[in-house]
């Protein structure tokens, strides 16, 4: 009896077991299709009892999801605002104004115009080209703007090492913007800092409305090592306005530049000219602040790019190689500069330009004392020749005789006495106060090139002056004979 009571129990809890398991078992199916279907079968009022919470929290996560997008989005604008501002600071923040120290700057390019002229620099590499503005604002180049204006350099060689700032790799270079200019800092670490300063200004000082038409380049070199070291300044101008006319240069006085030429003094050459028919560009290596280059140099650029230090000139070789054609360019190199540690120094030179087929006026500011020296005798003239007075000009020594071509001999050379030189006497008496100069190929070699271009120029042939340098010629060739 009792195992039967037994046995009667346990079945019935089997049971109770089983059906707890069957409702829990259809509630939770019931559960999955509500959520598979939508929960469709649940009325309205507890749809949207159920549905307000979940709304509510959506619309919050949304919100500050906006918010936080809004303050990362500004956070990047502060950002690059703060990091355009360091990357660019302005020379008026340096310390003192001292432009030699090294001034952290852009790594940007920088494209400027001031006046007539506009400035280009690859500030990552340290390159440069310069362009002037014609009547239609468009800029015509007056220095290659080919490879990344690389072939426009400046070079600065220590005791040790010869660096080329624009390609040597252990040269960091970065540039600012000025007040009226840019300029170019380069950092040779534990060498030496090196900035080049390009001032735009007018060369009409008189007029104040003037557009800036000159630059004044100042390269300025900091010695950073620990002892005394001697530096050596290089320019190298890759020029190409001559590359579209019949000659790439021409000295101040308009003779043109046939062949490669290297000058060891400027004593005669104040400046030279690049030009063609839509620009023009004055180099001024002396005068003003300039300071004068140890050599000067026009040739073709192949010459000026190689390893050497000095351009290892043929004399006067033909601009066209057969490596290189119509291709020239300028390069000067300064007298050493003896500097301590932390000592500075710097050289200077000028550019001016003129478009549309005008002329550069660069010596109004460079020489403005004989321009204005100049200008004050020709307006004695015009007035002169206003009140119609004639002026006769006797020689203060009759037996000189004028140089002309009446004797059919060519000139006659008189000495101060009125007295004709024998042959055998000394060349004294053909040129006074001759100095060393006189003697160099570069002199003797402008000599010829102002004979070919008066005897070229044969509409406006001056004798007189093509007779006197004739007779300069003879008179240095005949000296050199006797030495």
């Amino acid at each position: 009896m009792k195992k039967s009571v037994y046995y009667i129990v346990l079945g019935t809890a089997a049971a109770c077991f089983l059906s707890f398991a069957s409702c829990k078992s259809t509630k939770k199916a019931d559960t999955g299709a509500e959520a598979a279907t939508g929960g469709l079968e649940v009325s309205a009022s507890e749809e949207t009892d159920n549905n307000a919470p979940e709304s509510v929290e959506e619309a919050s996560a949304e919100s500050s999801e906006n918010n936080e997008a809004s303050e990362e989005t500004s956070a990047k604008k502060q950002k690059k605002e703060k990091t355009k501002a360091a990357e660019e600071t302005p020379a008026q923040n340096a310390p003192g104004g001292n432009f030699t120290g090294w001034i952290k700057g852009t790594r940007r390019s920088i494209s400027e115009k001031y006046g007539r002229i506009q400035l280009k620099i690859k500030s990552s590499i340290g390159s440069y080209s310069i362009s002037v503005l014609n009547e239609k604002e468009k800029g015509v180049p007056v220095l290659s703007t080919a490879n990344e204006f690389a072939s426009n350099a400046f070079y600065l060689k220590t005791s040790k090492k010869a660096y080329n700032l624009v390609t040597d790799t252990n040269v960091h270079s970065s540039a600012r913007r000025t007040a009226n200019g840019a300029a170019i800092m380069y950092n040779i670490p534990e060498v030496a800092e090196v900035t080049v300063d390009f001032s735009c200004f007018a060369s009409d000082k008189e007029n104040k409305d003037s557009d800036s038409d000159m630059i004044k380049v100042t390269a300025t070199v900091k010695n950073n090592s620990t002892r005394n070291d001697e530096f050596v300044i290089k320019a190298v101008l890759d020029t190409v306005l001559g590359e579209a006319a019949e000659y790439h240069f021409y000295t101040y006085e308009g003779v043109a530049v046939r062949n490669e030429v290297l000058y060891r003094t400027l004593q005669n050459q104040k400046w030279f000219v690049s030009k063609n028919s839509n620009a023009a560009m004055q180099l001024f290596f002396s005068g003003a602040e300039a300071t004068t280059p140890d050599l000067v140099a026009l040739a073709n650029y192949s010459t000026l790019e190689k390893n050497t230090w000095e351009p290892d000139m043929l004399s006067y070789r033909a601009f066209d190689t057969v490596l290189s054609y119509n291709n020239s360019g300028v390069c000067a190199i300064w007298k050493p500069i003896k500097l301590a540690p932390s000592e500075t120094g710097k050289i200077v030179f000028y550019l001016a330009f003129a478009a549309d087929g005008k002329t550069p006026s660069g010596e109004k500011f460079v020489y403005s004392k004989e321009y204005e020296q100049q200008k004050a005798e020709e307006n004695a003239k015009e007035k002169t020749a206003d009140n119609g007075d004639s002026i006769e000009v006797i020689s203060e020594n009759p037996a000189v005789e004028t140089l002309t071509e009446k004797s059919g001999f060519g000139p006659q050379i008189i000495n101060e006495k009125g007295e004709v030189p024998q042959k055998n006497q000394t060349v004294d008496f053909y040129i006074r106060n001759m100095s060393k100069e006189h003697l160099t190929p570069e002199y003797i070699q402008s000599l010829l090139d102002r004979i070919a271009a008066l005897e070229e120029d044969s509409p406006s042939l001056n004798r007189q002056e093509l007779l006197q340098l004739n007779a300069e010629l003879d008179a240095i060739l005949t000296y050199l004979r006797q030495q």
